[in-house]
């Protein structure tokens, strides 16, 4: 079960919420208990470390010296392994990078984040490239070749950080436990206080910890004079104004220096079917297919799945065909409030249940949203705390994702596309591959209730470059774009690569539009129908 209580004074309450208060109660749904011992048998801090430490591994242990020792992205030297007048369709491009520091010393290490792609502008065509680090200060970039070009295909490779920058920024995000701090309001009956929260609070004050016992998540208040801890009615976000970097460090984050373009020497690139390649045959995209990296290309602005065959959904009546007779969950953050923005007030098929705004206003607000001639419901929910949102926001019906898919009995009338990222990036990454587990955890125990349920995990997309890079920058949503990769594969849910499609795309925007949100649209409904 979930409960609230305070550290001195115990206070039980059943609730099916995230962080307690005097939340709704869904007298349907059974609460799961767990025992101490169930809790070693499943040993959710051992899966979490486990996790962690795959990701670690790719994290360069490298010092900061001083700015001119790290990785240049204009001394750097590019080339092309095996350099032709043209290439074949269905081969790979392979380019070399050579690191040279600003002294215009060569890299003896790896670990740089390192983004690419290769395009062709006229055809609308463009596809990632898959690096390949050799930790000796040279890499491979891998280009597979899926369309003809009669010479304009460019080659963009962008040095994101160097590895010296990627070691600071580690060691900053798990210095702390994060960058953000909270506020809750509590109020009863004309009464209000407002006290500080967090996911671990340093105090000898009385606090409110609202725990759920089976998904082991916590989280605390300072509990307020004379009023209980259900009485939590408010959150709100507090930026701490701090920074784990070292002064020295901060230069390597300056815009100049993210995303450096390195390839403007290399010439474009001719691809000719020169072996007379007959379109591959594959099969329709579906749940459970393993996800490739690269794991497309774009072509005539359209996605094309390199494992299996993506269906477009760009009309009302295509969206109408799919989720006809249906219900969808969107459980997330505002990357999926944009779906139900598009189905509301894009393409209009279905309206808006008690919500008279448009936009971006309210844009934490739940909402809901019908179709009665077509028998559609379509839900946004946020996915729970943490949320970036600095005006307090009514938190009494908030639960976390794993809570809202126990709710649901699920079947084959039932979506769920699910996301979380962006809000995660101030805190440590364990609070993110924990959550990540807790999902999955949950998927599982909905397939075997309701098999032919449909899941879709979507990951988080590329942001702007001017994003503060400590804080919540993409080498943050990098990694735990790896974490998703990681924990949800082996389970029978559609995996959208939205890092993927964004990469190749270069829209480096917190809500993709154009062409790439079309596109990540229609992956997400080709696994759902």
């Amino acid at each position: 079960m979930l409960g609230v209580q305070g550290s001195r004074n115990s206070l039980r309450h059943l609730i099916g919420n995230s962080f307690g208060s005097v939340m709704e109660i869904n007298v349907n749904v059974q609460q799961k208990e767990t025992t101490p011992q169930q809790r070693r048998e499943y040993n959710l801090p051992s899966k979490i470390n486990a996790v962690f430490n795959k990701v670690q591994k790719r994290i360069p242990n490298v010092p900061f010296t001083y700015f001119n020792r790290s990785t240049s992205g204009q001394k750097s030297k590019v080339s092309i392994v095996n350099p032709r007048e043209q290439y074949c369709l269905g081969e790979d491009l392979v380019v070399q990078l050579d690191m040279y520091d600003h002294l215009d010393n060569k890299k003896t290490y790896g670990g740089d984040l390192i983004r690419s792609r290769l395009f062709s502008p006229e055809l609308g065509a463009a596809v990632s490239g898959r690096v390949e680090d050799f930790h000796n200060g040279s890499y491979y970039i891998h280009f597979p070749l899926q369309w003809v070009d009669t010479g304009k295909a460019k080659v963009s490779i962008r040095l994101w950080h160097p590895s010296e920058g990627i070691a600071a920024l580690w060691r900053a995000r798990h210095a702390s436990l994060g960058v953000l701090g909270f506020q809750g309001r509590y109020e009863y009956l004309g009464k209000q206080a407002i006290t500080t929260c967090g996911f671990q609070l340093n105090t000898a004050e009385e606090v409110c910890e609202y725990k759920d016992e089976f998904y082991e998540e916590s989280f605390y208040c300072i509990k307020p004079q004379n009023l209980l801890c259900e009485c939590l009615n408010n959150m709100r976000a507090v930026d701490l104004n701090v920074s784990y970097l070292m002064p020295g460090e901060r230069s390597l984050f300056q815009r100049s220096n993210v995303g450096v373009e390195m390839a403007r020497s290399l010439k474009t690139i001719v691809i000719t079917d020169c072996k007379n390649h007959p379109p591959a045959s594959k099969p329709k995209c579906q749940t459970g297919l393993a996800s490739p990296f690269p794991s497309g290309y774009f072509y005539n602005y359209t996605w094309y799945p390199l494992y299996c065959t993506m269906t477009v959904y760009k009309t009302g009546d295509d969206f109408i065909k799919c989720l006809q007779g249906k219900k969808l969950f969107l459980i997330g953050d505002s990357t999926l409030r944009q779906y139900i923005m598009h189905f509301t007030e894009g393409i209009r098929i279905v309206k808006y249940f008690r919500h008279h705004e448009s936009g971006w206003d309210s844009w934490a607000k739940t909402l809901e949203a019908l179709n009665m001639d077509k028998d559609i419901y379509v839900s946004y929910k946020r996915h729970g705390f943490p949320l970036e949102k600095f005006g307090f926001y009514y938190c009494k019906e908030d639960m976390y994702t794993s809570r809202q898919i126990d709710q649901r009995g699920g079947g084959n009338d039932t979506i769920f596309v699910i996301t979380m990222g962006q809000h995660f990036r101030q805190f440590p990454l364990n609070l993110y591959i924990r959550r990540a587990i807790n999902i999955r955890r949950a998927v599982e125990q909905l397939l075997l209730r309701s098999p032919d349920t449909k899941v879709i995990i979507k990951t988080e997309n590329t942001r702007d470059g001017n994003a503060l890079q400590d804080r919540n920058g993409d080498f943050h949503g990098y990694t735990q774009y790896l974490v998703l990769r990681e924990v949800f594969q082996g389970i029978n849910v559609g995996f959208v690569d939205a890092w993927d499609m964004t990469v190749a795309a270069s829209t480096e925007s917190v809500h993709p539009s154009g062409y790439t949100f079309e596109n990540i649209m229609s992956m997400t409904f080709t696994f759902a129908c």
